[in-house]
């Protein structure tokens, strides 16, 4: 049915449905003209192209009723949307030096040590490894002799200039893959330089690894850019090595300001571990843990990541 404004004779309404929405109002004379079909004059030559369309019925394409299905994570996924970064909110357990890193934690992360050969069976698990040569084994030269820290642990300072670097890291990487691991922590950066940093971190991304920064304010005016890295997914740090301002700042620099930042203290830094997370409880996506079993034997909560 059409609604034309011409002086065509009108006809009755067909019915309460017609009269309800085809209806034309014309205020100079009060009363409401109902028409069958549009006036000739509006029609084109030949066939009555507005009947003519009208007669086709409803086109294929035309939107159907569909039924929907309506998705809920279960409560545990829900903290974690899929497009965050999935170790955002999570406490850490740094248990680089435990004989065993237990069975995790549904909410938790867990750094595992250098020899440990699975992930935790629950929770996401972080993968130790080493720029250094862990067990200074000598088959990773040349080798540097700069680093106070490799002295201390007595571990070899690979040069990054020789073939055993690669292949030091390569040899890493492959196993941690090959053991089902998506996450690691690159331990000692600061004794490299940005370069030879870099270059790790994209190297392990060849394996599917994501990296976690350690100590990050160590690289001194390469910080920035060692964070802001795409493969790097959350900072580690230890006493000596900055302050949760610190911190804030520099993944802010870094244009990742929700990237998660934990701090870890052992043996003498539970005081200073108390000082941080005061400080901390004031930042998003900070925690502080303390290990009461020499160096990172186990993990107290000092402030769980809010």
């Amino acid at each position: 049915m059409l609604l034309w404004q011409d002086d065509w004779k009108p006809a009755a309404p067909a019915s309460l449905e017609a009269e309800r929405f085809g209806t034309a109002y014309y205020p100079g004379r009060q009363e409401t003209r109902v028409y069958r079909g549009a006036p000739r004059s509006a029609r084109g030559g030949g066939e009555d192209a507005i009947e003519s369309g009208l007669d086709r019925g409803i086109p294929s394409n035309y939107p159907l009723r569909v039924k929907t299905v309506k998705f809920t994570p279960p409560a545990g996924l829900a903290r974690f949307p899929a497009d965050a970064n999935a170790l955002t909110g999570r406490p850490l357990r740094y248990l680089i030096g435990a004989s065993t890193s237990g069975p995790g934690h549904d909410d938790d992360v867990t750094v595992v040590s250098y020899s440990a050969t699975e992930p935790v069976r629950r929770g996401i698990s972080i993968a130790y490894c080493n720029l250094f040569d862990e067990k200074n084994t000598g088959k990773y030269g040349p080798y540097l002799k700069t680093s106070d820290t490799a002295a201390q642990y007595n571990e070899g300072q690979i040069d990054p200039r020789g073939p055993g670097w690669e292949k030091n890291l390569r040899e890493q990487f492959e196993r941690r893959k090959r053991q089902g691991f998506e996450y690691i922590e690159l331990d000692n950066p600061d004794a490299y330089s940005l370069q030879d940093v870099i270059g790790a971190i994209e190297l392990a991304g060849t394996y599917g690894l994501k990296v976690i920064a350690k100590n990050p304010k160590l690289m001194e005016r390469g910080a920035v850019s060692y964070v802001a890295h795409p493969n790097v997914y959350g900072i580690i740090v230890e006493r000596g090595a900055g302050n949760p301002d610190d911190m804030d700042a520099l993944r802010r620099k870094a244009e990742k300001p929700d990237l998660p930042v934990w701090f870890v203290a052992f043996g003498a830094g539970r005081a200073w571990a108390g000082s941080v997370a005061n400080a901390a409880k004031h930042y998003r996506g900070m925690g502080v843990t303390y290990s009461s079993a020499g160096e990172y034997g186990n993990a107290i909560d000092i402030l769980p990541p809010a």
